[in-house]
């Protein structure tokens, strides 16, 4: 039972000294990683347009496992304050897009057109789908 209390006491205090609208000091991992996802969208787009399936092949891999610096306790705790009981939608999209971007790749490791563009419309789509639910909310929740 003590060790209950100890725990409980160790999450309130974590609530009470990261309130989860408190304004960042700079900007969040998860808008950098995103700004990085729009570079590779960016790559890709151009990549189908001169038909550099190598560069929509890279450009694909990195929208699956996007670089990204590690995230502070207190960002992942604000942000799952953020998303709440939306979290399983949030990371479903999530994998969803990385396996539109899989099959981006493929097809372009195909050298295949008219399949790289059809995939790319998908994995489009696919980012589309999290940014109407997601992105106007996120970005008014936490904007500076």
């Amino acid at each position: 039972m003590r060790r209950i209390r100890h725990r409980f006491a160790a999450w309130a205090m974590v609530f009470l000294v990261i309130p989860a609208s408190a304004p960042a000091a700079e900007e969040m991992v998860l808008s950098k990683v995103m700004k990085e996802q729009g570079k590779s969208m960016q790559l890709i787009a151009g990549g189908i347009a001169r038909e550099d399936y190598e560069q929509v092949a890279k450009a694909s891999l990195a929208v699956i496992d996007p670089p990204h610096p590690p995230s502070t306790l207190a960002e992942k705790f604000r942000l799952m304050s953020f998303l709440g009981t939306n979290v399983g939608r949030f990371k479903a999209l999530d994998g969803e897009t990385k396996e539109r971007a899989t099959d981006l790749a493929n097809a372009a490791r195909a050298r295949n057109g008219e399949a790289t563009i059809a995939a790319f419309q998908r994995l489009q789509t696919s980012c589309l789908a999290c940014h109407t639910e997601f992105r106007k909310p996120f970005q008014d929740h936490f904007k500076p």
